[in-house]
């Protein structure tokens, strides 16, 4: 028996993937309790990630049952922030503003991305008889599964931390540098104190829509997810310049441009290895339309088959010609038989 035929997950696998993305909601959280050393408390969940990541994909062996764990996750992720938002505006009123620490951040990319990533250089790195048509769809159903877990924490992420970090001020003046490059210069004179982490944060915040857009609809062009994300960055720019939340920087729309150019350049790269170990078999592996194993083979095939009626009026007189000239062949005699 299966459960959501379109990802072909018995109730079993359905289960203990809802489990693991429990685990992966939890771990976070509890690691923080065990290790409070800022940096140590990140590796932590890492290391504990990818351990039960790698537990998990040996035990199950199925693509999509990862992307269901994830897709777990962030429905418990955005449900628990839901219910936090409820909570804080009935116990502390007007003065309660919802948000995401460092650390929360932090872990949620580390929660999401460690799976990914394991899961891609397993399909990367397979080539043998495990290469089947079924492991492809499997592959093509966990990517889409991952890709709405990641869109369900990147909108949060997005909404609380981009456009409303805090709560709107329609009272004060709205302030806004023109000047290009200026903020940009003022991160790397204060890189040891904020500068690199803000640079680093507007500069990849564009990466997961640009990455998603390119797995989701293969045939669009890298200079289309680019415009894209400035779309998307200009966008929560204006946001936060009619909100009032944040001072807005003519340097956060190149940074901008930037992370979506590092998606661009990630799934190119990603496609681009696996092609080359396919030996031109899958050129797009980050697709929701999976390639046939035997799709090359059919190919050639079929241009074999496909002659012009042309060429096949041709070979029909070639051999037409060679009876006749077989037929007709005068005979002749060697010495010795003429001798006898």
């Amino acid at each position: 028996m299966s459960v959501l035929p379109s990802q072909k997950l018995t109730i079993g696998e359905l289960f203990v993937s809802m489990a693991v993305g429990l685990i992966f909601y939890l771990l976070p959280g509890d690691l923080r309790n065990q290790v409070s050393t800022m940096g140590i408390s990140e590796i932590s969940v890492l290391v504990a990630v990818f351990a039960v990541s790698v537990v998990f994909f040996l035990v199950i062996k199925r693509y999509e049952a990862m992307g269901a764990a994830l897709l777990t996750n962030s429905v418990i992720i955005t449900a628990a922030f839901g219910f936090s938002i409820i909570n804080g505006i009935f116990s502390k009123g007007g003065e309660f503003w919802p948000g995401f620490t460092v650390y929360q951040l932090t872990t949620m990319f580390i929660v999401w991305i460690v799976p990914f990533l394991f899961t891609v250089l397993v399909r990367l790195s397979i080539t043998d008889h495990r290469d089947t048509d079924d492991s492809r769809a499997g592959f093509a159903r966990f990517l889409s599964l991952s890709l709405r877990a990641l869109m369900l924490i990147y909108l949060l992420v997005i909404v609380f931390v981009e456009i409303i970090p805090k709560a709107p001020d329609m009272v004060n003046n709205r302030s806004i540098l023109y000047i290009p490059f200026s903020r940009i210069q003022e991160c790397l004179e204060n890189a040891a104190e904020w500068g690199i982490r803000y640079m680093l944060w507007n500069g990849l915040i564009m990466m997961p829509l640009s990455f998603s857009l390119l797995v989701v609809n293969n045939r669009m062009r890298w200079w289309h997810a680019l415009f894209i994300s400035a779309a998307a960055g200009l966008t929560i720019e204006i946001f936060q310049f009619a909100l009032n939340t944040e001072t807005v920087y003519i340097d956060d729309l190149f940074l901008y441009v930037i992370g979506g150019l590092v998606g661009v350049i990630l799934k190119s790269l990603i496609d681009r290895i696996r092609f080359r170990i396919t030996k031109g078999q899958e050129r797009h592996m980050l697709c929701l339309d999976y390639t046939p194993v035997d799709y090359m083979s059919e190919v050639e095939i079929y241009e074999e088959e496909e002659l012009s009626d042309q060429e096949l009026i041709l070979d029909d007189f070639d051999e037409e010609l060679d009876k006749t000239i077989e037929e007709n062949k005068p005979i002749t005699f060697s010495k010795s038989d003429e001798i006898e």
